[in-house]
């Protein structure tokens, strides 16, 4: 047997080099904590890494930053200084051969549909805010039903929604919704355009609105990983020690308290021993080291649906009118493009552009079998029917995984997530947050803040709860980042 290298004794242990792992480390290292990072991949940043190539850089989605949190703005623009620059998001939706603006705006949908369908779905919108519901959506479907209607849900959102998730929407809870999707039906998106009219026609620019009606937010330079470079070299300064290519095998559990950490290694097998362990990796995986088998039947609900980016360099200047476009044909395997030049300009050489086709899929299917080329052929067939012309002037192709993309929110998850965060609390130095660690679509934001509070709250001997960090979000309503920065 081969004996595990010893890495020592840290106070904090940090599993999953994400957006919250790495605002751990960026706390804990600012308090002066010995505290280990181990990332499984070869680079920090998970899901918010830039995949940089010949000049052309790559985001691995569709990536802003914009929060209400002031003292985790001020900590951002400090950190990045002038790399971070202010951008305008514009967004739109491709359906029935049209472009629709996202989010969805009711004039614009009585312009485009066609009379008849326009006619029934705004019917169908005023039909189902008449029966005002008073319980809480059973499902996915009922909320977003409840508040675009039912012809929209079945031209659109029902279609796009199992594309993204794999799963049809009735069987996915409504608890990823009010995360994510911040507007609460078309009356409101009118309604806040108008106000938002009038108060800007008043010179008042501050008017707080839904995180997903904002047009301006932040963005590095280098694209969305650059901040987290930043992050990371932070802690490191602070004395965090990182490990990349490494994986946790095993977790010593003993009387209520983690005691070692054994880990897979580019070198070979290692050990550590901490005070405290912070983790952000997938909570199946956690459970199952934590808990043995207890664990691996606490997992059996929380399922990821991969993803796949396909990034396309282009020698042309232009790709793309918006900044990304939500492929809503549902027989269409690409659920977003985005093209990253609209961003930053220094996301691609001077005079050509790129493309980014975000691919969710299921394990073992065509897209997770097919090579990169393979991949570029079926995508460009696809976007032709788009009006997007990848059959020329293609430099290069490559694509990049994410094998738990998107934490699938199937009905009865809150419960199955209660249970399984109830039984790691007996495991008193554990804590789990993050997207993959609390098995919530959190922005990257809330990912970050998840961090920041948890390396805080370990050195002060006070570490909130895997519940209380699980609770952190994306406030729905925000100030557009235009009007936060300028204010002293």
């Amino acid at each position: 047997m081969t004996t595990a290298r010893d890495l020592g004794r840290f106070d904090v242990i940090v599993l999953g080099g994400g957006p919250a792992g790495l605002g751990a480390a960026w706390e804990l290292g600012r308090r002066g904590a010995r505290a280990l990072v181990v990332e499984r991949e070869a680079s920090t940043g998970g899901l918010c890494r830039t995949h940089a190539r010949d000049g052309f850089r790559f985001d691995m989605g569709g990536h802003r930053f914009i929060t209400a949190d002031r003292d985790l703005l001020d900590r951002v623009v400090a950190l990045c200084g002038d790399d971070l620059l202010l951008a305008e998001r514009t967004s739109e939706v491709a359906l029935l051969g049209r472009r629709f603006r996202y989010p969805l705006e009711l004039p614009d949908l009585l312009r485009n549909l066609p009379p008849g369908l326009a006619a029934r779905a705004v019917a169908s919108y005023l039909a189902g805010r008449l029966r005002r519901d008073r319980g809480p959506p059973a499902s996915f479907e009922a909320w977003a039903e409840r508040r675009f209607g039912r012809v929209l849900f079945e031209l659109f959102i029902g279609p796009y929604t199992e594309k993204v998730w794999g799963v049809p929407a009735g069987e996915l809870s409504p608890e990823w919704a009010a995360q994510r999707i911040t507007f609460g039906d078309l009356g409101h998106v009118a309604r806040d355009l108008l106000a938002r009219a009038a108060r800007r026609w008043r010179g008042f620019a501050n008017a707080p609105v839904p995180r997903t009606c904002a047009r301006t937010f932040l963005y590095p330079r280098l694209g969305m990983g650059q901040l987290f470079e930043r992050v990371q070299a932070a802690a490191a300064a602070g004395g965090v020690v990182t490990l990349t290519g490494a994986v946790p095998s095993g977790l010593e559990v003993a009387a209520g308290r983690v005691r070692e950490v054994r880990l897979d290694t580019p070198d070979g097998p290692a050990r550590a021993e901490a005070d405290h362990v912070l983790s952000t990796i997938p909570l199946p995986a956690l459970l199952a080291l934590a808990l043995g088998g207890e664990g691996r039947r606490l997992a059996a609900p929380f399922t990821f649906r991969p993803a796949r980016f396909l990034n396309v360099a282009l020698a042309r200047p232009e790709v793309l009118p918006t900044t990304w476009c939500y492929v809503g044909e549902g027989h269409l395997r690409a659920g977003r493009l985005q093209e990253p030049r609209r961003r930053s300009a220094a996301m691609a050489p001077p005079g050509e552009s790129s493309l980014m086709v975000e691919l969710p899929h299921g394990p073992g299917d065509e897209v997770d079998v097919a090579d990169d080329a393979t991949l570029l052929r079926r995508a460009a067939a696809e976007v032709r029917g788009l009006g997007v012309d990848l059959d020329r002037d293609v430099r290069f192709a490559f694509s990049v995984r994410a094998p738990e993309a998107y934490p699938v929110h199937r009905l009865g998850v809150e419960r199955a997530r209660d249970a399984a965060l109830a039984a790691l609390r007996r495991v008193e130095n554990l804590r789990t947050f993050g997207r993959q660690g609390a098995f919530r679509f959190v922005f990257s934001d809330a990912a970050l803040r998840m961090g920041l509070l948890a390396g805080e709250g370990v050195v002060a001997g006070d570490a909130p709860t895997s519940e209380d960090l699980a609770r952190v979000a994306s406030a729905p309503a925000l100030l557009e980042v235009q009007s936060v920065v300028g204010t002293g």
